[in-house]
């Protein structure tokens, strides 16, 4: 009799031993050190977790060597490699948006330059991860922006270099814009000629 109550004994230490070790439940969260890519060391904790989307993006920009500041309207507005871009970021969504404004723009009156610009734009928002879209102004202008709606969160590895990467293709979509408008134009020359 003594060995079936030290079976069942066993039996439940050994139960229970288990739930504790396999248990998923939020209580039991340990969250993992991180190392950013700075000489600082940031220990994530349930706090850092549940920093508003509003200031991770700010402390990332100041991260990235750029000096956020507020427009009139909420937008954070910084500069990035002479750049001026403005980012949307509210602490009820986890998502950001980051445009680049006036990147391009051209008189409205110029009817071959908006043709070829809407062509080269409907190709670029084919292949591109950032969308292009047009503003019309209140003077004679029409506005190229280019803007990426993304995940901004303190889980992401690295989110310095997140940012820059997205940033980075900000200005590759810049560039292939000006340089298929360019071909463009060169490929009405030769058709003229």
């Amino acid at each position: 009799m003594e060995w079936h109550i030290l079976w069942i004994t066993v039996l439940v230490i050994i139960v229970n031993v288990y739930r504790y070790y396999h248990k998923d439940n939020d209580s039991d969260y340990s969250p993992a050190t991180a190392t950013p890519s700075g000489s600082d060391l940031i220990e994530v904790t349930r706090m850092e977790e549940t920093i508003g989307t509003r200031q991770l993006a700010l402390k990332t920009i100041e991260n990235i060597g750029s000096k956020p500041e507020f427009t009139e309207v909420g937008r954070i507005r910084f500069e990035y490699q002479g750049v001026i871009f403005l980012m949307e970021a509210v602490d009820d969504c986890m998502f950001v948006n980051l445009i680049w404004p006036w990147c391009h723009s051209f008189s409205k009156f110029d009817i071959d330059e908006f043709a070829r610009v809407r062509q080269v734009v409907n190709e670029v928002n084919q292949r591109e991860s950032v969308s292009v879209i047009y503003s019309i102004t209140d003077s004679d202008d029409v506005a190229l922006h280019i803007k990426k709606h993304f995940l901004l969160v303190p889980q992401i590895p690295e989110l310095e270099e997140y940012l820059k990467m997205i940033l980075y293709s900000f200005f590759m979509t810049a560039r292939a814009l000006d340089l298929e408008i360019e071909k463009c134009r060169m490929h009405e020359c030769e058709q003229h000629t």
